[in-house]
């Protein structure tokens, strides 16, 4: 029943978005989005860090989960947003850099974290016409049976939309014919550091992304995309990692500075975008976690044994 229920929606969604377009389309979901959160109550508002600033924000919310909702729509369609109509609505700063990647042939890995509609950050990528996947936590045979018709529906049907920690032969053949690989580095398990901040705040982030950046000689950037209201989006390039910090092996703590300070400047402008995940890597400097590998600055990375293990992102 429930893969009945899934292939139903997914035809339907698709079919009403052809019949009509980006606005009336937008109209006529928001009531079905906002009977989903009609008896969900917010959750109780959560302090920011003070390296984003003062104040709460409410991650979590009635208005948060209608957006959340709304933008879910767009992932049924992914292929028809390089369409001049949906395509307007996503302004790309910065998006040439990975296009000079690309005529180069050279891969470039942008690191992101769980802000406005990340979910999206791939697809919008696609329909500007880059080659890009999205490296996920889990496993393929995992994927619910909604996702797996989502992910038949792609620009590039010749590359995977999504990979997984399991699948790193595919992954390596992916990077090497010079495409771009979107990570999420707000993670709480596996290989992490903890960099300053500022405020009295180290943030904890996972070092697959700048790894893979040094092993296959990829460009690292930082990226984001911002919800604007309305399905109007914003993606935002920042500046690479230098080189420098990614020979093999990479210098981790001295890159991990450089993409947070980069992705500290769109925590700070629009706080109310961080989800709880986001903010949960603002440590205080004395705080320390049981049972992860934390390196809290670089003599302590230096102390590191010279063995990695095999790269993963979860």
């Amino acid at each position: 029943m429930t893969k009945i229920i899934s292939y139903l929606r997914f035809k339907w969604i698709r079919r009403l978005e052809r019949s009509c377009g980006p606005e009336t389309l937008y109209r006529l979901l928001l009531p079905v989005s906002s009977l989903r959160t009609a008896f969900k109550k917010n959750p109780p508002p959560l302090p920011l860090p003070a390296a984003i600033g003062t104040g709460t924000v409410t991650p979590g919310s009635t208005q948060v989960q209608k957006n959340y909702y709304q933008n879910s729509a767009l992932t049924f369609f992914p292929e028809r947003l390089r369409n001049p109509e949906w395509l307007a609505r996503c302004s790309f700063f910065g998006i040439d850099r990975l296009r000079d990647c690309q005529r180069q042939g050279r891969p470039a890995i942008l690191v992101t974290v769980h802000f406005g509609p990340v979910f999206l950050l791939s697809r919008w990528l696609q329909a500007a016409g880059i080659r890009s996947a999205t490296l996920a936590s889990g496993r393929a045979d995992e994927r619910s049976c909604l996702n797996r018709l989502k992910d038949q529906v792609t620009l590039f049907p010749e590359i995977p939309r999504v990979f997984f920690p399991h699948q790193l032969r595919e992954l390596t053949r992916f990077l090497s014919a010079g495409h771009v690989l979107v990570i999420a580095i707000d993670s709480h398990r596996g290989n992490l550091i903890e960099v300053p901040v500022g405020a009295g705040h180290h943030f904890r982030m996972a070092t697959g992304a700048i790894r893979l950046a040094a092993r296959y000689g990829a460009e690292l950037f930082p990226c984001t995309l911002l919800d604007e209201g309305h399905w109007r989006f914003r993606f935002e390039l920042g500046r690479p990692v230098p080189e420098e910090f990614l020979t093999e092996p990479p210098d981790l703590m001295a890159a991990g500075k450089h993409l947070a300070h980069e992705l500290l400047r769109r925590f700070q402008a629009h706080p109310q975008q961080c989800s709880p995940m986001v903010l949960k890597c603002f440590q205080p400097a004395s705080v320390e976690i049981a049972g992860e590998p934390i390196f809290k600055n670089e003599e302590a990375l230096n102390q590191r044994p010279k063995t990695s293990p095999p790269l993963t992102h979860r």
